[in-house]
């Protein structure tokens, strides 16, 4: 049960960063495939602009999927957001470029982003929630780092399997077996639907739905606790900033500007993001152990001091310095996701577990996310190639302060169905238990 639990709640997601890889990384074909010839860096940018525009709509996706996980169920959420996903990852692999279709092809490329956007909008938290409710007290970290981890395989797989096409042949490679990746990622999440068809929804759940004390109206209430909201929405910004310049950035800036060619930028990907996976995993065994917050400060420091020093090494042209720059990213790309992601889904009440938690991570992806590599682009051509790099330093140093001052520890906290701040749906809902609401301030 425990493996068809993780499963089925990682694969979803491994298909959705396995997307950004993939776009992130042909972005330079897509431009010359979907965008008019004659301006390279104005089509290299509109690219960049739509991978963003799908963020945009995720918090639509949040409020939509992350409502139905609380109102009808955690598992109708997970299916019906991995059958959107599919579909318009294949899709991508179907498009008429520019040259046939004209104007009509960024139109649908740019459809097609939007329904991966909104799709993804309660991917991550939806899955984390259903499987922090399924997971034994003490190993909750250690499950949900697993879901996490589906980031980086994901991503890793991306990027390997780019490489074996570009490897086969580069002509072809840029000319259409770059879409070939594309179709095996809608596949991949057909594979995600069947096996989410088949899991029994959480005891949690069940039992508010008994209790009568599922939400009428989980978006509203999310933002009745706004101190946690903008807590989170803080770390998840950072979370945001850090995954998309190792993800959707520096792919393009190591090409661009590092000079690489694409065999080495995608073999140093692919070697960074599995390790990334292990760091994972170990991240949730040790909060578990020790504590999320010991955890997340340690990746927050780290994205302090490292960030600058990586796009030092980004523009080394080498692999070894590229191996560098990346680990400087995936180390605390690995610590902050995987802590800051455990802590939201322990401090938000169960009720509005989903939406609450997809608002504020979406939320943060949309505003920042999406915009990081169209952004970095866009600092590194006016202030120099440290720029992306500094702007990391800042985000990293805000998140620091209100990480350490404003937090509470979430590992021995208990999970209640009972709703602790509003009225129940039955008609005799009883004393509300306030002692459930999500403490701000660490106990002394």
């Amino acid at each position: 049960m425990q493996k068809k639990i993780l499963g089925a709640a990682m694969i979803g997601h491994a298909v959705e960063s396995y997307d950004f890889v993939i776009y992130g990384s042909s972005a330079t074909i897509i431009a010359r495939h979907f965008f008019p010839e004659g301006n390279p860096t104005l089509a290299i940018l509109s690219t960049l602009a739509v991978y963003g525009v799908a963020f945009v709509v995720r918090p639509v996706g949040a409020a939509v999927f992350g409502s139905i996980g609380d109102r009808l169920g955690r598992c109708t959420a997970l299916s019906t957001v991995v059958l959107i996903m599919a579909i318009s990852t294949a899709a991508i692999a179907l498009l008429p470029g520019y040259a046939t279709a004209g104007i009509a092809a960024p139109l649908l490329l740019l459809c097609c982003r939007l329904a991966q956007g909104i799709s993804m909008g309660a991917e991550y938290t939806s899955a984390a929630s259903y499987v922090m409710e399924q997971a034994p007290p003490n190993k909750r970290g250690l499950w949900i780092s697993a879901v996490g981890s589906a980031t980086f395989i994901g991503s890793a797989f991306a990027a390997f399997a780019l490489l074996a096409l570009h490897s086969a042949s580069p002509h072809a490679y840029a000319e259409w077996t770059w879409r070939i990746a594309f179709l095996f990622g809608g596949l991949m999440a057909l594979v995600g639907l069947y096996m989410r068809l088949g899991l029994e929804e959480t005891s949690t759940f069940r039992k508010l739905e008994a209790h009568g004390e599922t939400s009428a109206n989980p978006v509203r209430e999310s933002f009745r606790d706004w101190r946690l909201f903008l807590i989170l929405f803080t770390i998840f910004t950072l979370l945001a900033v850090v995954v998309h310049n190792l993800l959707g950035y520096l792919p393009t800036y190591l090409t661009t500007t590092g000079g690489l060619t694409e065999t080495t930028v995608l073999v140093a990907g692919g070697t960074a993001l599995l390790l990334c996976t292990g760091l994972c995993i170990l991240t949730g065994a040790l909060t578990d152990r020790f504590g999320r917050k010991p955890l997340l400060i340690t990746g927050v420091v780290i994205a302090v001091t490292g960030s600058v020093p990586a796009y030092v090494l980004a523009g080394g042209g080498t692999l070894l310095t590229t191996l560098a720059a990346e680990a400087l990213l995936v180390i605390p790309a690995a610590l902050i996701g995987m802590s800051a992601t455990i802590m939201a889904v322990e401090l938000v009440p169960p009720h509005i577990r989903t939406t609450s938690t997809a608002l504020a991570y979406n939320t943060a992806y949309a505003v920042f996310g999406g915009t990081t590599p169209l952004l970095g682009a866009l600092l590194t051509q006016h202030f120099g190639q440290l720029a992306p790099g500094i702007y990391i330093t800042t985000l990293a140093a805000i998140a620091l302060v209100i990480t350490t001052t404003a937090l509470p520890e979430s590992r021995n906290r208990t999970t209640t169905t009972r709703r602790p701040h509003t009225v129940s749906r039955r008609r005799n809902p009883g004393p509300s238990r306030t002692s459930d609401l999500p403490r701000l301030r660490p106990r002394s």
